[in-house]
């Protein structure tokens, strides 16, 4: 039976005890009670586009510390740090240290978690679930930046938990600062206004929460999130609400046999997107929508039935746009209407190390910019 990755164990939603292989200390006054875990994950991309002039290059995209501790069987913190693309040098572009998660849960019931502190808004697959060896492709999705923009973390407080007199069926709840219109961009919708837990205004509270139901080998979901983005700023408005940022989405996972499959669908409606791009000078659309579809298949299963690792070929297609709905007096780029191809393999000796391959044809509506990529890749976690 394998282990379940410790992200996983991570985000599971009752007190679940930390994931047994990575304890690594405990402490001699008391033995049965506190706790100390170390995990993490990473990963090293080599991408290539085939544009003309555009030579490969090779990058250790993530390296992640985990870092949890159990101070009873009832509260626990958990943490994770992120360096991004090696180093950050003063003067140079690019790399980032940056706190991923960190909060105590305090479980006073199976029913009933308090989570407080810098959390994952729990909205579609990656965003709580990103670690390398848990989905295909050497790069996230493309919709699982721009429409949903992960690593979405923001602090607050919440519940999570099982439904009582349910069977599979979970929630998550969050009461979370919000987001800041003026970081809204057309290309990349609400992404650039992520507080990120970095002295954040909670001038415009925000409401998340998802909903799951869980069988073996299936897990549907359903989230949403609603808040405003004026930020105070009075040429937006001061009201706690202005400048509403409304964001549902459903997703689906189903493993079976050697086949997986899922899909994730969003839609999100900017209210007054009109004002936002007076008073910014942007083309920020009204509503942004999309979805992607992937199915993969265990080769391995056929051609070594008795293995014990995977051989997994996906393919996925995307299909989102930034500028679904625009505002009166904003005209309609359909360079932002995406649809993203990719194909490839992901070789998993052991639950937790994956090995990556994958080809992609980026295109939209208007035919302008598309290309295509080669993508070489290597992630674990522990």
């Amino acid at each position: 039976m394998r282990c379940p990755p410790p992200m996983i164990a991570l985000l599971a939603l009752c007190c679940l005890p930390l994931v047994p292989h990575r304890l690594v200390q405990a402490t001699a006054q008391e033995p049965d009670e506190e706790r100390t875990t170390v995990g993490g994950y990473g990963e090293v991309h080599y991408l290539n586009p085939t544009g003309p002039g555009t030579p490969g290059e090779v990058n250790v995209r993530r390296f992640v510390v985990y870092l949890a501790h159990a101070f009873s069987e009832r509260i626990a913190f958990r943490s994770e740090l992120e360096l991004e693309d090696t180093k950050i040098e003063g003067g140079e572009d690019g790399g980032e240290v940056a706190l991923e998660q960190a909060y105590l849960d305090y479980t006073l019931s199976p029913a009933a978690t308090i989570r407080a502190g810098l959390v994952l808004p729990p909205i579609g697959i990656i965003n709580e679930t990103h670690e390398p060896p848990t989905f295909n492709g050497v790069e996230r999705p493309s919709f699982e930046r721009n429409v949903i923009p992960s690593t979405w973390r923001d602090i607050g407080v919440g519940l999570v938990g099982a439904i009582p007199g349910s069977s599979g069926l979970n929630y998550r709840v969050f009461f979370l600062n919000g987001l800041v219109a003026s970081g809204f961009t057309a290309d990349a919708g609400i992404r650039g206004g992520r507080q990120e837990g970095k002295e954040a205004s909670f001038a415009n509270p925000s409401l998340t929460g998802r909903i799951e139901w869980a069988r073996p080998g299936l897990r549907l979901g359903g989230s949403f999130w609603y808040g405003g983005s004026a930020a105070q700023d009075p040429v937006l408005g001061t009201g706690s609400f202005d400048n509403a940022v409304a964001l549902v989405s459903a997703d689906a996972r189903y493993d079976v046999g050697p086949f997986m499959f899922r899909g994730v669908v969003a839609n999100v409606s900017i209210a007054d997107a009109d004002a936002i791009n007076a008073a910014y000078g942007g083309q920020v659309g009204s509503r942004i929508a999309g979805g992607y579809l992937e199915g993969a298949y265990d080769l391995l299963s056929t051609l070594a039935p008795g293995s014990t690792h995977r051989l997994n070929a996906f393919v996925r297609h995307e299909r989102y746009n930034t500028q679904a709905g625009v505002p009166d007096g904003i005209t309609r780029d359909d360079a932002l209407a995406r649809r993203i191809t990719t194909v490839g393999l992901s070789y998993k000796p052991v639950y937790n190390v994956v090995f990556k391959g994958d080809y992609q044809l980026r295109r939209n509506r208007a035919g302008a910019g598309e290309d295509e990529q080669l993508s070489l890749g290597v992630g674990y976690q522990f």
